[in-house]
């Protein structure tokens, strides 16, 4: 059964009311993240926020699934995090696990929903709260139980979301079947750019520990040389 105008009208209505709140949890959120990147040194290129415009939220709304979607549309207020290399998406997942309340059964990651034999759309997906300790504080007291969404990429899955995003909007969503193949195509070669760009930094960190170490050992050396020198 399709959604009335009515209740898609009253559903738009309350957002526009309630969207000013929602900007405010991105940019907290994406303060709360750079605060704790300070703090805890993991490697993020970058951190954007956003919240869904009406347009966007319009077009959602109007999905008989959706009923409250004050509950059920967790994206209202969404978080980008950019890594360089893969290796990396496991420690910023752990940060932000750490600092946020994760709705596990909600969140995702969409490269292991592709399984062994698709390639494409590949991101972390978290859905989230600002935990108790937070919501305690006076300042962030009114986002309490809202919640958002937190999605973690690499530089080459966000440069293939973006134009995949972007020309499938275009669309309606439905892009001509070689087009979509092309676009299916590059994703797997981008996958593979991914996994050599994250070897080649493994093994610039083994290179410089080793150098590192190499170098640390000719000065206790040259130290050493040089007492006994000055002792005689």
């Amino acid at each position: 059964m399709k959604k009335s105008d009515e209740l898609i009208s009253t559903a738009v209505n309350w957002y526009i009311e309630t969207r000013p709140l929602y900007e405010q949890l991105s940019h907290a959120v994406e303060n709360i993240i750079h605060e704790n990147t300070v703090e805890n040194n993991p490697p993020i290129h970058a951190v954007f926020n956003r919240t869904k415009d009406i347009e966007s939220f319009a077009n959602k709304i109007a999905n008989e699934k959706y009923t409250n979607p004050s509950t059920q549309i967790t994206d209202l207020s969404a978080i980008r995090i950019i890594a360089c290399v893969e290796n990396d998406l496991s420690k910023i997942s752990k940060l932000i696990e750490s600092i946020f309340e994760i709705d596990y059964d909600n969140s995702i990651d969409k490269s292991k929903s592709l399984g062994t034999d698709k390639v494409g759309y590949r991101s972390i997906h978290y859905v989230a709260k600002l935990p108790s300790r937070l919501t305690e504080l006076a300042e962030y007291r009114k986002f309490k139980n809202l919640r958002f969404e937190i999605q973690i990429r690499t530089l080459l899955q966000h440069a293939w979301a973006e134009i995949e995003h972007d020309r499938n909007y275009k669309f309606s969503g439905k892009l001509p079947e070689d087009l979509t193949r092309r676009l299916k195509v590059l994703a797997g070669v981008l996958e593979l750019a991914d996994r050599e760009f994250n070897q080649i930094a493994n093994e610039v960190e083994k290179y410089e520990l080793t150098h590192k170490t190499v170098d640390e050992n000719l000065k206790i050396q040259n130290n050493s040389s040089s007492y006994k020198f000055n002792s005689n």
